[in-house]
């Protein structure tokens, strides 16, 4: 039988630690302690504790965390794992049962200046309370009608026909100029190209294309190899065009590893660090910026980044002809919205600038001045 030290206040006391968290239990006697220590361990893998209208929000929040944990990436465990951790420490101590709106809007309040984190932690925190609905811990979710900040929605930014030409011309090294190619001519993510192997490349005579099925992310600046994609209709095969097929075959040929993009120190096997990869989208910034200094062109750097070129593949899509349903495929989309959005915008500019529109009336007043003329000729 266990022996437990005797409290001055006469009782006996243990400590046990379920899940993430610590108990103490009390009692009158060694032997009641070990007998409430049974039922506690009991209990909890019954789930009757943090089913109890008793459970604290730091313990439920947490096992929530477990349990989603295994349905997603790397880098959206550490984005919640941040949030978890920081942001909800105004309720942590509270009974879930005892959160009310009042507290979550006091909360979302004291992150008005962070629109972005405002509406994860709200969002976070919503799922927490959808789930503690679905235990039957609460009847209604406190989430509902809370105010939040808006975010400024930024501009899609892609690249103009000068920017286009720059990054052609630029004098980019063989990585460089694979990791733009595989960006602005097949719109893949950073996170998708950094993962490139040999292997995804299927390449006969005359065409070829590129699957994607894997991703590296960073997660505290490490590298992190996910063998899935952002979701599953990122999983897709995109067609390589023939203007660029050539240098692939090359590049292919020419690097030692299966890897595409690796390290150029002694780790050489490695995918990209994210020290590596900053470095690499820096030498393609400062390289467009050097020719278009060259070439007496306009480079606006502001809002430049990778997803520029993915935004301009979109671009390349629509103006090609391709259907909205066939362009959401090759993005690798899970639903429409931002690549709708696109679409839209390009019509609309498409409607402003309708040349079949101007050549029809430019022919329509030619063809009614020729008729005029030649009534008049007539009348005369």
């Amino acid at each position: 039988m266990a022996k437990y030290k005797k409290r001055k206040d006469g009782r006996y006391a243990t400590t046990i630690n379920l899940g993430n968290k610590q108990y103490t239990i009390y009692g009158k006697t060694s032997q009641e302690v070990d007998k409430k220590k049974r039922q506690k361990i009991i209990d909890y893998e019954n789930g009757l504790i943090l089913h109890s209208k008793s459970v604290l929000f730091k313990d439920y929040k947490m096992v929530w965390f477990e349990n989603k944990m295994p349905t997603i990436s790397a880098k959206s465990i550490a984005s919640y794992n941040s949030i978890l951790k920081n942001h909800f420490t105004s309720i942590d101590y509270m009974k879930v049962t005892d959160i009310r709106k009042s507290h979550i809007q006091s909360l979302i309040n004291e992150l008005i200046d962070q629109p972005n984190t405002a509406n994860k932690t709200y969002m976070t925190l919503n799922q927490i309370m959808e789930n503690a609905i679905d235990d039957e811990i609460i009847n209604r979710n406190p989430c509902r009608r809370i105010v939040l900040p808006k975010i400024q929605k930024k501009e899609k930014r892609i690249l103009s026909d000068e920017e286009f030409y720059l990054t052609e011309v630029a004098d980019f090294n063989d990585r460089e100029k694979m990791f733009v190619l595989m960006s602005k001519y097949c719109g893949l993510r950073p996170e998708e190209t950094r993962a490139l192997t040999k292997d995804d490349f299927f390449i006969n005579e005359n065409s070829g294309y590129v699957r994607i099925n894997k991703t590296v992310v960073y997660v505290s600046n490490q590298a992190i190899f996910q063998d899935f994609t952002k979701n599953n209709t990122s999983i897709r095969d995109i067609p390589l065009f023939a203007n660029i097929l050539p240098f692939v075959r090359y590049y292919l040929s020419s690097i030692q590893t299966n890897k595409l993009f690796t390290n150029l120190s002694s780790k050489k096997d490695e995918y990209l660090s994210c020290q590596s990869y900053k470095w690499l989208v820096k030498k393609i910034k400062d390289k467009i910026r050097m020719k278009a200094w060259e070439l007496n062109i306009e480079f606006k750097e502001d809002g430049f980044t990778p997803y520029t070129f993915r935004h301009t593949y979109a671009t390349l899509l629509y103006y090609s002809g391709v259907r909205l349903k066939e362009a959401e495929y090759y993005m690798g989309h899970a639903d429409s919205k931002m690549l709708t959005q696109v679409y839209i915008h390009l019509d609309k500019t498409s409607l402003r600038e309708n040349s079949s529109l101007e050549k029809f009336v430019k022919n329509k007043l030619e063809l009614n001045r020729k008729n005029f003329a030649e009534k008049l000729l007539s009348n005369e």
